[in-house]
């Protein structure tokens, strides 16, 4: 019994020192490892650095002015559509004017043809500032607004003072931007 305890402290002895020389040997290799990678990144020369530098910065310079043509295309793309889209709407009207000027030489015309066909066209127009976002601004009784509305005169009236009590032209806008400001005659007070 005694032997065998002996053979199994002296395993227990051998892998222990199986274990420190395996130890041993791999913080040797992470050692040598590490010498190696530092004697590569001293191998390289300041010359290398400096090619592998320069093509980096000529790589972001292209990539650069890659992106700032690319930018610019869509920017233009954009504003192309955005014409296209206005110029098929005015199309219509355009359409409708020259159709109004064929029957205006006509010796039959009646005023109530020219009005019907005066208020088809003021419908026409509408329908495609509603589908182009386009918003009139009509302030009448409303206060006035330096924003959007451009004050042509003043008049004596009961009203509020700085009321628009009378539009000389309609405003519009597309969405927030302004277009034109309404042009409008305000309130003050009756003396």
């Amino acid at each position: 019994m005694k032997k065998e305890k002996n053979d199994v402290s002296e395993k227990d002895n051998n892998s222990q020192e199986n274990n420190e020389v395996n130890s041993s040997e791999e913080d040797l290799e992470i050692k040598e490892n590490n010498n190696e990678d530092s004697t590569k990144n001293e191998k390289i020369s300041p010359e290398e650095e400096i090619t592998k530098l320069n093509d980096m910065l000529l790589r972001s310079v292209a990539e650069l002015d890659n992106y700032k043509k690319r930018t610019a295309k869509e920017i233009q793309q954009a504003q192309l559509y955005s014409t296209e889209k206005l110029s098929s709407e005015l199309l219509v009207i355009m359409d409708s004017l020259e159709a109004a000027e064929k029957i205006s030489g006509e010796p039959n015309l009646k005023v109530e043809s020219l009005v019907e066909g005066n208020n088809l066209l003021l419908k026409t127009t509408q329908e495609i500032f509603d589908k182009l976002n386009i918003e009139e601004i009509n302030p009448i009784n409303e206060s006035f607004n330096p924003d959007f509305h451009q004050a042509l005169a003043t008049k004596e009236s009961e009203s509020l003072e700085n009321t628009v009590i009378e539009v000389m032209q309609k405003g519009y806008k597309l969405k927030s931007k302004l277009l034109r400001p309404a042009l409008v005659i305000v309130s003050k007070k009756s003396q």
